[in-house]
């Protein structure tokens, strides 16, 4: 069995991003932004189930928290994405 080694070079992802079209990279700070609020959203009604222990505020709590991180993750995904297929078009 191989042993396969991935590095992850932080300085060439920084460099990409900096690299990234200024509309796509406005898109994809909106998008975060819009998940960390509602992350934080999720958080508070978190919060409040354990002093009201009602099961429906937890469930959509748990619901809006992975719909918060799914954001999160698609949006920086998706301007990834974006900004590689506009660069290719644009060659």
């Amino acid at each position: 069995m191989k042993n396969i080694q991935v590095r992850c070079d932080f300085k060439k992802i920084i460099k990409e991003i900096k690299e990234f079209d200024t509309s796509i990279l406005k898109l994809m700070n909106r998008g975060i932004r819009f998940s960390f609020i509602f992350c934080l959203i999720a958080t508070f009604i978190l919060a409040t189930y354990r002093s009201v222990h009602t099961p429906i505020l937890f469930s959509i709590g748990i619901s809006l928290f992975q719909t918060s991180l799914f954001f999160f993750v698609a949006f920086i995904a998706f301007g990834i994405i974006f900004n590689n297929m506009k660069h290719a078009l644009n060659r």
